[in-house]
């Protein structure tokens, strides 16, 4: 095997992507990560939206009043019992209600967000305005205690407290928001349940939560709990689109595995696919697509074969039969001057055996056309050598084959590669006059490419009428999905050039050779 690197050959193996990249550019991949995408976005969305209308629900909540209202009824169900008993006394016992005050200091109401902590204020007034305690002790300054208190101490103050000792049921009324660092003015009416009269009023200043603390409280466990509902959906989404895309890849791989068999030539391979869908569909007319090209193809190899077949008959009749006729002629008129003029005679008989050689030469070369190629076992490049040495030493012209990267290809097309080199040999024979002719054969991961030179007398292309053995190769070039390119020049020679794309799935190894 001769190594050479021709003109036409070139490689770009190196521009292939990597596995990894080439992985992730799968229609698999792509719609197991768009099934994860969209179930994470739409999980996002709605979080946000529950996320903002809880935000709405709190702020509307702690502007509504609502949680005023349930305090105080809490409150009063609650804490007023206890004061009931120490407000009916006569007089009420001070050290008892501070003592009161102090536990209720650290008192939390179960059922609303309101703490009465060392920072908030307590206290304690009569029925008839007095203040008989407060938290801290020193609220209204000292000596405070015993006396009326003094409704303008504190801002806000008047008006809840005066409802509570008026007997004021509305519950709108016994609160104010003074607008204070969020606090809020409550007062509870202590009822004498007996007499149906105001025993006293508890006073309670403090902070109810604002907006944004009572959302930088929720947000915490609305986050975790979000993060986790999203990787259990993004999971999900994942598990799902993972089995959904490769079904439907398995379809579509079912789809690209009948049609790369019909692209060479195996139409009993049919696409299975019953379901009604649109990939169901395409299978069905591709099925279709694949009998009616079978069925094409079979009657364009019956019409190839009658071409061929009345190009015989032409060459028949147009080479041989003129030679064989030319021949007789000369052997008839030999006869006819042996007695007469024998020098003369010998001339056209000389003549009728140079025309007996070249029939005989049109007849070799017609009987190889016709044979069929033996490359069972053989492989492209061993047919072609045999073939070429048979040709060089019958039509004594030089010969050189020249092979660089052999591989084995599918049978149908070395067969179709082989008709095409013995063809353009047969023209080279015929028309070249050429003594040397070149063949070379360059395969590559991608591509077969081959190259058939001569150094005969070419002809200009542009000028000519390509015959019927150019017309041929063409025809035989155009079912390999390849294209016959032809260079000549007039007094240089031919180069006829044929390039075809291979894939991987066209390399077969000789165990595969052997079984077709």
């Amino acid at each position: 095997m001769n190594n050479y690197s021709p003109f036409w050959l070139y490689n770009n193996d190196m521009d292939m992507p990597s596995s990894y990249t080439k992985r992730f550019r799968q229609l698999r991949w792509k719609l197991t990560l768009s099934y994860t995408g969209v179930t994470v976005g739409a999980l996002l969305t709605v979080e946000l939206i529950l996320l903002a209308s809880t935000a709405i629900f709190v702020a509307v909540l702690l502007n509504s009043g609502v949680i005023q209202t349930e305090l105080i009824n809490t409150m009063s169900a609650e804490y007023m019992p206890s004061l009931q008993f120490l407000l009916s006394q006569t007089p009420p016992d001070q050290d008892e209600i501070t003592h009161w005050l102090d536990r209720m200091g650290a008192a939390t109401s179960s059922t609303i967000p309101l703490t009465f902590n060392a920072t908030d204020q307590l206290f304690i007034v009569g029925h008839d305005g007095v203040l008989l305690g407060s938290k801290p002790p020193d609220l209204f300054g000292s000596g405070t205690i015993g006396r009326p208190i003094n409704m303008q101490a504190l801002p806000g103050l008047a008006a809840p407290l005066q409802a509570a000792l008026g007997g004021e049921e509305e519950v709108d009324n016994l609160y104010t928001l003074p607008g204070l660092d969020e606090s809020v003015i409550m007062a509870f009416p202590i009822w004498d349940e007996a007499h149906e009269r105001v025993l006293g009023v508890l006073i309670g200043v403090g902070k109810f939560p604002t907006v944004q603390s009572a959302l930088s409280s929720i947000i915490p466990i609305m986050g975790i709990s979000f993060l986790i509902l999203t990787f259990i959906a993004g999971t999900a989404g994942t598990i799902y689109g993972s089995v959904a895309a490769r079904g439907l890849s398995t379809r579509l791989d079912r789809l690209s595995e009948g049609t790369h068999a019909w692209s060479q030539g195996d139409f009993t391979q049919l696409v299975e696919d019953t379901s009604g869908d649109e990939i169901g569909q395409l299978a069905y007319n591709l099925n279709q697509m694949a009998q009616e090209l079978e069925s094409l193809l079979d009657t364009r190899q019956e019409l190839v074969q009658i071409e061929e077949r009345n190009r015989m008959a032409r060459d028949l009749h147009d080479s041989v039969k003129q030679q064989a006729f030319a021949a007789s002629a000369q052997i008839s008129t030999a006869k006819k001057l042996l007695a007469k003029n024998p020098n003369k005679a010998i001339g056209n008989i000389e003549e009728a055996e140079r025309l007996t050689n070249a029939l005989r030469k049109e007849l070799t070369n017609l009987i190889q056309e016709l044979r069929s190629p033996a490359l069972e076992g053989k492989g492209l490049a061993t047919a072609l050598q045999d073939y070429g040495h048979d040709w060089s030493r019958q039509n004594e012209t030089e010969l050189e084959i020249r092979l660089q990267g052999e591989r084995p290809l599918p049978l149908d097309i070395e067969q179709t590669i082989f008709r095409i080199v013995q063809e353009a040999l047969a023209n080279i024979a015929r028309h070249s006059n050429a003594n040397r002719v070149e063949i070379g054969l360059v395969y590559t991961s991608k591509e077969l490419t081959c190259m058939i030179r001569d150094n005969g007398c070419g002809f200009d292309p542009t000028q000519a009428l390509l015959g019927f053995g150019i017309r041929s190769m063409q025809e035989r070039a155009k079912p390999l999905g390849s294209q016959l390119n032809l260079e000549s020049i007039a007094g240089e020679g031919t180069i006829i050039t044929l390039a075809l794309k291979l894939n991987n799935s066209l390399s077969y190894t000789e165990e595969n050779r052997s079984h077709e």
